[in-house]
């Protein structure tokens, strides 16, 4: 009987563990997208810049580095947060970066995401504010 009690005190502590870590998962996950919501835009004025100077350049190498570095899983916002806003972070990053996309289709992805970021934000406010 006792093995059976520590048991299910066992498994609770794990439940909570694994929420614990969930909710972990979910602070990092905004913090990147508020990195993204200041990032991307620069980007996107950087990118779009017909006569660009060195410190330009420099600028753009470093978020490319930034973004190179990254390594997550896009799915993961969508699992954890029913949004897909980390397949839009990595889609606008795309096409900025693309030479070839117009700069309305840039304009485009960039809104995409900074729209769902928004979204998400307000509903952070409803779910902080209960």
């Amino acid at each position: 009987m006792m093995y059976m009690r520590f048991d299910s005190i066992h498994n609770k502590l794990l439940k909570v563990d694994a929420i614990q870590q969930i909710n972990d998962g979910i602070i990092v996950m905004k913090h990147f997208f508020e990195l993204n919501v200041k990032l991307l835009p620069i980007y996107f004025d950087l990118n779009i810049k017909s006569a660009k100077n060195v410190r330009d350049y420099l600028d753009i190498d470093k978020i490319n580095t930034v973004f190179d570095s990254y390594n997550f899983d896009v799915k993961a916002s969508k699992v954890l947060l029913n949004s897909d806003i980390l397949d839009y972070i990595q889609h606008a990053y795309f096409v900025i970066q693309n030479n070839s996309s117009t700069i309305e289709e840039k304009q485009q992805a960039l809104n995409l995401f900074i729209n769902e970021y928004k979204d998400l934000k307000k509903s952070w406010k409803i779910v902080d504010s209960n």
